[in-house]
């Protein structure tokens, strides 16, 4: 037999050698998840393919003799069929297992386990691939572009098989991924170490004012905190995904409040974090501890109610000072990501007793700040629960969150320093307002929309426009309008003010056309006729005898609602939902957000 013909069994050898290092990181994880991993799992590796390799090249000394005077493609092919005999390979060429001596095999793994601990191997890999691939990166390149979700097909497939074995073990998955996490983190107990931890607590005295030195750190310093940022990093995209299972698996309370207590100790506020160079990536990770809790409170509700109500207390008996309200808005932004369960209805009234304690705060504080916050955390809640509202609007413990919040808020609103905070909440207390409490309130409100959407701030023009069509779908597609002279005066002094008569454009300017273009699609909806003649044939200019395009942004609008409103009328689609817009979380995922 030809050398040529003796190649495959080498390459088959070779590609032993490889299998040994998959399986060396497969090892890690049961490792991992006995709290017995090594320092390196590099060093574990190369060990283990060169005793692979020594193993299949160990023939004996008489083998070695009797291929001394062969061929080298004969050697070669004596070496694999020795291995082969002693029982090292299996028929396709896989080495198989054999048990160290001491070492303890557990024969009642569950499958579920088994596959955890596999899939926890190639995330170790992973892992440690992709911050190393995070330190090598400039200081300026934040770590979402690197680690968020999308950015890696591959980590992004081992998330989401960690969410579909995390139904069957989540708590071991925990366990193990607490243990990577308490490592990955510890502190390396060196005297270089020892001194940097004592640098750090220098200029935590400098920047509370304990001292007049210079604050100073060196770059081994920043690289660490950016590494430990970038685990952090991993490690909540991981709580994301498997998280959502928790509902599975009732108990564990230690497992809860581990998390609890890891997100609150990201919610604290720290001075001078502005002029660190990681600051970006610092805020970055308390956005994905809140991401977390948000997945947790949808299995964990009262948990972590009860820890924010706590720590809100807490803080609020401290004597006021800028430290104590910075401190409070970094707890509540903690909540943004929380949204309200509709279902079962005992979760949903839950929710908004969680939401009348804060509402009480909301009247009662008297900080500017604070109130500004508490608002805004009202709009991420309730902006999705308007949007899915129906008979929900008549249960009293959201009845009795909007009575509760409207009229002082509509009273602060009126003040230019309150005006754009409050104006998306006070639009979000009519969305999820019963139907009489809408009517009798709206067009008050309304009519200080259209007043601010030639405000000289573009910011309040936007505030404005989006509060207005957000209470236009309201009032025509769930509540379907008054009676037809209410309804047609409503709306002519909406049109009138977005597109006035004898204007080439529009109001506000400088706005995404696609707002108006959706302004007009829920006027249709109810109000075709009115819809067609007093807004589309006047925005195309029908019937009029210009031979020139003199408003071609007025056109567009046209045009693009005549097409959607066709569309919609030939594909028999039902209400268009709610303009909510597409926003992105922390961790990469897509929401609907406000």
């Amino acid at each position: 037999m030809s050398d040529h013909q003796l190649e495959p069994p080498v390459q088959e050898t070779d590609l032993l050698s490889n299998d040994s290092d998959i399986e060396c990181s497969q090892s890690v994880c049961s490792d991992t998840h006995s709290d017995n991993t090594s320092a390196s799992g590099v060093t574990e590796k190369s060990t283990l393919s060169e005793s692979t390799i020594h193993a299949l090249s160990g023939a004996s000394e008489g083998e070695n003799r009797q291929l001394s005077g062969s061929s080298p493609g004969s050697e070669k092919r004596a070496t694999f069929s020795a291995a082969l005999n002693r029982g090292m390979l299996l028929p396709w060429g896989a080495q198989k297992e054999r048990a160290h001596s001491g070492q303890i095999i557990d024969t009642e793994i569950r499958p579920g386990e088994f596959v955890m601990r596999n899939l926890f191997a190639d995330f170790t890999v992973l892992a440690e691939m992709k911050i190393e691939c995070v330190m090598t990166e400039t200081q300026e390149k934040p770590l979402s572009k690197t680690l968020q979700r999308g950015e890696d097909t591959q980590f992004d497939q081992l998330l989401g098989a960690f969410g579909s074995v995390a139904e069957h073990c989540l708590p071991s998955l925990l366990r193990a991924l607490f243990s990577w996490y308490d490592r990955q983190m510890s502190e390396v107990s060196n005297p270089e170490q020892k001194k940097s931890d004592i640098k750090q607590k220098s200029i935590i005295n400098i920047v509370a004012g304990n001292t007049t030195e210079t604050p100073e750190r060196s770059e081994a310093d920043i690289q660490k905190e950016k590494r430990d940022l970038a685990v952090e990093f991993i490690f909540c995209l991981v709580l994301i995904e498997v998280l959502k299972q928790m509902f599975l698996h009732p108990g564990h309370e230690d497992l809860v409040q581990y998390i609890e207590n890891l997100a609150l100790k990201h919610f604290k506020y720290h001075e001078g974090i502005q002029n660190s160079p990681n600051s970006a990536n610092i805020h970055m990770i308390s956005d994905l501890y809140a991401e977390v809790i948000g997945v947790l409170a949808q299995s964990r509700f009262m948990s972590v109610r009860t820890r924010f109500m706590a720590e809100l207390k807490e803080l609020r008996s401290k004597e006021s000072s800028p430290h104590t309200t910075q401190s409070i808005i970094s707890l509540l932004m903690g909540m943004k990501f929380f949204r309200v369960k509709m279902v079962p209805i005992e979760e949903f009234e839950a929710s908004f007793q969680f939401m009348q304690e804060c509402a009480q705060y909301f009247l009662e504080v008297k900080d500017k700040d604070i109130k500004h916050a508490l608002a805004g955390l009202f709009v991420e809640i309730l902006v999705p629960v308007a949007a899915a509202v129906k008979n929900e609007v008549n249960v009293p413990c959201l009845k009795n969150f909007v009575e509760m919040l409207y009229s002082q808020t509509l009273d602060a609103s009126t003040k230019s320093k309150h005006r754009l905070a409050l104006f998306p909440l006070v639009t979000c207390l009519l969305c999820v307002s019963q139907k009489q409490f809408f009517l009798q309130n709206w067009h008050y409100f309304l009519a200080m929309c259209l007043s601010h959407l030639k405000n000289r701030d573009p910011k309040m023009c936007r505030v404005a426009l989006e509060s207005l069509y957000r209470l236009l779908w309201v009032y025509m597609i769930r509540i379907k309008c008054e009676s037809n002279s209410a309804t047609q005066s409503r709306l002519q002094s909406i049109v009138n003010s977005l597109f006035p008569k004898g204007s080439k454009g529009v109001v506000p300017r400088d706005t995404p056309l696609n707002i108006f273009v959706k302004i007009i699609q829920f006027i249709a909806q109810e109000r075709l006729d009115f819809a067609m003649r007093e807004i589309v044939f006047d925005l195309l200019s029908v019937a009029r005898p210009f031979k020139l395009i003199l408003t071609p942004e007025r056109m567009s609008i046209g045009l693009r609602a005549f097409l959607v409103v066709a569309d919609s009328l030939q594909q028999k689609e039902g209400d268009p939902p709610m303009p909510r817009s597409v926003g992105v979380l922390p961790s990469g995922n897509t929401l609907r957000g406000t």
